[in-house]
């Protein structure tokens, strides 16, 4: 599987519009996440903004009719409206990674048959390629069994974030022998695993509502199942579907690790509109102590700052360096793990970010329905993206090691 290559379409003006709008949905997002939090429910009234707004067509290429973004720009635009509400935006962030897939996974053909609808019509895809027993990291499980004209695919797909909205369902099968069962060869069922296209309609195809999490719960992460559905052999969109998605991953690691970079900024700027202004009146050892002068709180909020800086230039260089396709190593695996480093660096500074925000604000961050306890809880979930942060640690040392 070849590199992917970067190409910047947009000019400084079309990427400051996108800001500009990811800015103004991320104050609705801010608005209603607290009530789809504490309902657990997912926000449907802001696919229906997102698709008003045409934001589906963020990084379909221009030729398709799409805005074009590239690496660096989604994962800004990401960022933006992760601080207004990380949950929700992890929700549509799917879209948006898989459309970074599908960039350099399809071909021109299923490109040119399926983004113009994403840039005109606002259709959102999702991507359920987690198997429950392994996650992404496990061979499918799904089984698509060989009929004429197609495949007839069963099975079901745990963490299909945005599958509530999505119009089309992505996911990865494995096609059986003729009787429907899976190759006993493990190389042979390896080579089998391909990526489908289905219709969120199609006969079969349901929801089964099973997302009940600690945070992130507005991100609408439920199991997709396939029961008997027919998907036409012209709806196989990729043959080589594992080397394919590792290949491109930077589209989720770095949209993954802007994510969390929306919430520690948020978890930063709340701290501080709340220290700035908090007086804790007479103490037995002062008439008056106003908080953001005790040396303590200031090491804390260095602390913060040091770990938010990190975190947003190691994205940074990232997808700089991705977009000028400079300082890469042309090694797949450790091109992996490379990528993997940003989502990493994002993820576990965010728990800090906010773990010390709360300590420094008090026990009143504690309580349920403080932003501050709302973002503990969102920031939870980082570490789990794949590859979670102990699978990058033995990737990496592995590589180092030979």
């Amino acid at each position: 599987m070849s590199t992917p290559v970067h190409v910047i379409e947009m000019s400084a003006s079309e990427r400051d519009h996108a800001f500009s709008v990811c800015r103004e949905l991320a104050d609705e997002f801010r608005a209603v996440g607290p009530r789809h939090d504490a309902e657990n429910s997912f926000p449907h009234e802001m696919a229906a903004r997102l698709r008003a707004l045409r934001l589906p067509g963020l990084n379909i290429p221009k030729r398709y009719g799409g805005w074009g973004a590239d690496i660096a720009t989604t994962a800004r635009c990401v960022e933006l409206l992760a601080y207004g509400d990380p949950a929700i935006a992890l929700g549509f962030n799917m879209h948006f990674g898989v459309i970074g897939f599908f960039r350099g996974m399809w071909s021109q053909e299923h490109q040119t048959r399926y983004f113009p609808g994403v840039a005109s019509k606002g259709h959102l895809f999702d991507g359920a390629y987690s198997e429950t027993r392994a996650g992404v990291m496990g061979l499918a499980d799904t089984r698509a069994v060989p009929v004429s004209g197609g495949y007839r695919v069963s099975g079901r797909k745990s963490w299909g974030t945005l599958s509530l909205a999505a119009d089309f369902h992505t996911f990865n099968a494995t096609i059986t022998n003729p009787d429907g069962q899976l190759p006993t060869d493990h190389a042979e069922r390896a080579a089998r695993e391909v990526m489908f296209v289905c219709p969120a309609t199609a006969k079969g195809v349901r929801i089964d509502k099973t997302w009940d999490a600690l945070g992130m719960r507005a991100s609408g992460t439920e199991t997709v199942v396939f029961e008997d559905v027919f998907v036409p052999k012209d709806d196989l969109v990729s043959s080589a579907f594992r080397p394919g998605l590792f290949a491109n991953l930077e589209w989720q690691t770095l949209s993954f690790a802007s994510i969390y970079l929306g919430l520690a900024r948020r978890a930063y700027d709340e701290t501080l509109a709340v220290i700035r202004g908090k007086r804790l009146g007479a103490v037995s050892e002062a008439a008056d102590v106003k908080v953001s002068e005790q040396q303590l709180v200031q090491v804390g909020i260095g602390e913060m700052c040091v770990l938010i800086e990190s975190a947003a230039n190691t994205i940074e260089v990232a997808a700089t360096r991705l977009n000028e396709g400079r300082g890469l190593p042309d090694d797949p695996s450790r091109r992996l793990g490379w990528l993997e480093i940003p989502k990493v660096v994002s993820t576990e500074n965010a728990i800090r970010v906010v773990d010390i925000g709360m300590r420094l604000v008090g026990g009143g961050a504690f309580r349920r329905g403080h932003v501050l306890e709302k973002l503990y809880r969102d920031a939870r979930s980082g570490p789990f993206h794949p590859l979670t942060t102990d699978q990058l640690m033995q990737h990496l040392g592995r590589a180092e090691l030979g």
